[in-house]
């Protein structure tokens, strides 16, 4: 059976992508008009842009620590594979609690943008002024509660949910710029990496409840529903720069090839399994605004307040105050 390389260094792939996002937004200036070309050619003369901080949710792809800090208990952290080498070996030296051999991708977009590494929100006794990581392994789009009603027991997916995350966000904020107003102008400098999200969301369905990749894209509009929803509640803390990840090929998980591989038939010329990359399907037009062009679900609130910006379509900003959601 073929090994899937696209898992050797995600990472660095993703976040060479953000970086490069980014970087081409702020030289462009968001303006209409602006060819790729162009856009690409601005962002090689501009410099980075500078923000205050980086605020990061997710799951295990950007955890860096909220699920060991977390844990008083010593079996439990023992149990954690990411606790014991070869995580962390190519940067850290050591495991750090992150599933990675070295740097996740938020590690890499907080050093490409001058922001030190970013620490786990529930560490004691850290400066979060420039940044604060609240992703957790098991974090999810939709809530427990949701899942409990689908009778899914497994507390591996009640460690952070997105809801519970932004919670944990809030919570901070007086600790990181004091009163309400100078935090609208502090996160208004600030750039947000919300998610990926999604990802354990189809893990329940397929690994808890057994579903084929069809029967759990039924669950898309409510998983979609739960970011957009996310998203707006950034947006009303003041948060202008958003950028929202798409989830890594379900079909090259390493987990999921003796699980549901039955051959090199069932693969497609990475070594991944075909059926399973159909997952997600396309949420970028989901998450736009009906006036960019998408068909939000029923479930999913307008973005209406935010430019969405999706890396293959950009969108034309609304106006120089816009916030800008990178989709």
């Amino acid at each position: 059976m073929k090994l899937p390389s696209l898992y050797l260094r995600p990472s660095l792939l993703m976040a060479s992508l953000v970086i490069q996002l980014i970087t081409v937004v702020v030289a462009s200036g968001g303006g209409s008009g602006t060819t790729s070309s162009t856009a690409a050619a601005a962002a090689a003369a501009a410099p980075t842009k500078k923000y205050n901080a980086m605020f990061t949710f997710g799951d295990s792809m950007d955890e860096t620590g909220n699920i060991c800090v977390g844990s008083s208990n010593k079996t439990e952290l023992n149990v954690l594979t990411c606790t014991h080498p070869p995580y962390g070996e190519t940067y850290f030296g050591r495991p750090s609690c992150r599933w990675c051999d070295g740097r996740v991708v938020v590690d890499f977009v907080a050093q490409a943008l001058g922001l030190p590494l970013l620490p786990p929100s529930k560490a004691k006794g850290k400066d979060f002024r420039r940044g604060v990581n609240m992703a957790i392994t098991g974090g999810t789009a939709m809530n427990f509660s949701f899942y409990k009603s689908l009778g899914i027991e497994n507390l591996v997916w009640n460690h952070g949910s997105l809801d519970t995350q932004i919670q944990w966000f809030k919570e901070l904020l007086p600790s990181i710029c004091g009163r309400e107003q100078s935090c609208k102008g502090y996160v208004r400098k600030s750039l947000f990496m919300f998610g990926a999200y999604g990802g354990n969301d189809y893990n329940v369905q397929l690994l808890e409840r057994g579903l084929t990749p069809e029967q759990a894209m039924n669950y898309t509009p409510k998983i979609v529903g739960a970011i957009a929803n996310g998203v707006q509640k950034l947006i009303a803390l003041g948060a202008v720069h958003v950028v929202v990840p798409g989830i890594f090929p379900t079909g090259c998980l390493p987990i999921f090839l003796p699980l549901f591989g039955d051959g090199d038939a069932d693969l497609d010329d990475a070594g991944c399994l075909k059926a399973y990359n159909l997952l997600p399907p396309d949420q970028v037009p989901q998450l736009d605004a009906p006036e960019a062009g998408g068909s939000p679900p029923a479930e999913a609130p307008q973005l209406d307040e935010a430019h969405v910006r999706g890396l293959l379509r950009p969108r034309v900003p609304d106006g120089p105050g816009a916030p800008q959601v990178w989709v």
